[in-house]
C-alpha cells in the first residue's frame, strides 16, 4: 500500500503533470486537453455494465489510448495504477478500471494475473537459494564423489545427500532415475548455477547416491571382552599364602573393618553381594590377612 501511495505522489509531482492528456482543456473544463473532441469520462466509460455500443466503446478506447501514448506522464500514470494493493488480505491493482497509462482494464488485468504465476513459479527457486543448498550445489558441479562433494560443501554426507535429494525434487526430477548431469543442467537453467563451472561425467552418476549406512553398531555385534581383560583378585589359601586361582572381580571392592570377636567378611560390590571369603578373628590361631597385605591386580576395564 505504501508504493502505492508513493507511485501516485510521484505522477502527481511530476513536473509535467498539469500537461497530461486526460487534463481537463482550459477553454473546455469537460473536454481532455489531450483531444477536445474527448469527454473527461473517455478513460473510464459512462456505462460499465455492457449499455454502451460495442463499435461506440472502441472507438472511444482507441481515441483514449492514442491520447495517452502523447502524455508526457504515461510511464508514471502506468506504474501508479497497475501497481498492487492488499486489502481484506487479497490484492489488487491500484486503479482495476479504466484506462491508464496506454492500457485497457483487461490488458492491465491479464498483466497482473501474469505477473502472480510468474511469482508462483518463481518460489521454488527462492527456496532452493539456501546458502548450504547451494554450496551442496556448487560442489557437486566438481565433484562427483558423494564424500568429496560433502568435503567441498563443508557438511557431513548425510546433509550433502539430503540436500541433493531435496534439489532433485525440486527441479521436477525423478529421484530413481535422474543422474548428476541432469540434476546440474536443470539447476543452470533455473539460474542457479554457471555453467562453466560444471565439470562433465559420462552420466552414468546418480543424482542422489544411495544412503550411507549407519556407522555404529549394535551392543549384539560387539566382540566380547577376552579373559585377559578382565580383572581378577587373588584369594589366600588355607595355609595363609595365595593361591594359584583368581576370581574375577564383578564391581568395587569393599571390606568391613575387623572387630574384636567378630568375623570380618570382604565381598565385591556387584550382583547378589556374595561373599568372597572369611578372615578369622584375632584370637584364633590362624595368621590374620590383612586387607592391605593382598595384593590385587587389576586390569583396563572392559
Amino acid at each position: 500500500m505504501t508504493d502505492s501511495i508513493a507511485l501516485r505522489r510521484a505522477w502527481e509531482k511530476h513536473p509535467h503533470f498539469r500537461y497530461r492528456g486526460c487534463a481537463p482543456d482550459v477553454d473546455q473544463p469537460s473536454r481532455a486537453a489531450g483531444d477536445t473532441a474527448l469527454s473527461l469520462d473517455a478513460w473510464h466509460g459512462e456505462d460499465l455494465d455492457g449499455g454502451e455500443p460495442q463499435r461506440v466503446r472502441e472507438a472511444r478506447q482507441a481515441a483514449a489510448v492514442e491520447v495517452c501514448l502523447n502524455c508526457p506522464v504515461m510511464v508514471q500514470c502506468d506504474a501508479y495504477a497497475n501497481s498492487v494493493v492488499v486489502e481484506g488480505g487479497k490484492a489488487r491493482l491500484a486503479e482495476p478500471d479504466g484506462i491508464w497509462g496506454g492500457r485497457l482494464a483487461l490488458e492491465r488485468h491479464r498483466a497482473f494475473i501474469r505477473r502472480r504465476h510468474e511469482v508462483a513459479a518463481q518460489a521454488p527457486v527462492r527456496q532452493m537459494r539456501t546458502p548450504q543448498r547451494l554450496r551442496v550445489l556448487e560442489a557437486l558441479a566438481v565433484h562427483a564423489e558423494a564424500e568429496a562433494v560433502a568435503q567441498a560443501a563443508g557438511v557431513d554426507v548425510r546433509t550433502a545427500n539430503w540436500q541433493r535429494s531435496r534439489l532433485v525434487t525440486q527441479l521436477n526430477l525423478d529421484k530413481g532415475t535422474a543422474t548428476r548431469r541432469e540434476l546440474l543442467a536443470a539447476a543452470v537453467d533455473q539460474g542457479l548455477l554457471d555453467e562453466s563451472v560444471v565439470v562433465a561425467d559420462d552420466g552414468t552418476v546418480p543424482a542422489v547416491p544411495p544412503p550411507v549406512p549407519s556407522s555404529g553398531s549394535s551392543p549384539s555385534s560387539r566382540p566380547a571382552p577376552s579373559a585377559e581383560a578382565v580383572p581378577s583378585v587373588e584369594v589366600p589359601g588355607a595355609s595363609g599364602g595365595l593361591s594359584s586361582g583368581s576370581v574375577p572381580a564383578v564391581g568395587r571392592l569393599r571390606a568391613s573393618r575387623p572387630r574384636r570377636g567378630r568375623r570380618s567378611r570382604v565381598t565385591i560390590a556387584g550382583p547378589g553381594q556374595l561373599p568372597l571369603f572369611d578372615t578369622p578373628p584375632p584370637s584364633s590361631s590362624a595368621p590374620v590377612v590383612s586387607l592391605r597385605s593382598v595384593p590385587v591386580s587389576l586390569g583396563a576395564a572392559a
